[in-house]
């Protein structure tokens, strides 16, 4: 009998954020995380992750738009209230002695292999279904 390796069924991608900042879209929208972004896998490329409270319990739901045309990549997440809160502490906690890092787990796509990122020649879109951070204390 053989035994198959079990694959991972994700892709992880390293962020290094660059900068955060509190924004309120309008007066009838709640306040945004707005993190710009280094793509570790992806140096030639600027990316703006907008962190919004979601109404889902323990769940995370976002997506990361690519442009073919622009070396700009955008990625929406939705949090949980408790996790958008504890993000929201740690951003205004001030500048770390290093910066944060997130780490996003997204769903296997041809655009994405073993944490290399293809970009063609059309636009695309990754699903984002988790995220874990690192916040470093001194």
């Amino acid at each position: 009998m053989a035994v198959l390796p079990l694959r991972q069924s994700y892709e992880e991608l390293r962020l290094t954020v660059a900068s955060a900042e509190i924004v309120l879209p309008s007066l009838t929208d709640d306040d945004e995380i707005m993190l710009s972004c280094d793509i570790s896998s992806l140096p030639t490329h600027n990316c703006t992750v907008a962190c919004r409270r979601s109404q889902a319990k323990n769940k995370l739901t976002g997506q990361m738009f690519f442009q073919s045309s622009r070396p700009l990549v955008t990625a929406k997440i939705g949090l949980d209230c408790a996790v958008f809160e504890k993000l929201k502490l740690m951003c205004f906690r001030g500048e770390p002695v290093r910066p944060i890092t997130l780490y996003l787990k997204i769903s296997k796509s041809r655009e994405i292999s073993n944490g290399e990122i293809n970009i063609s020649t059309s636009d695309f879109t990754l699903n984002i279904f988790d995220l874990s951070w690192r916040h470093p204390l001194f």
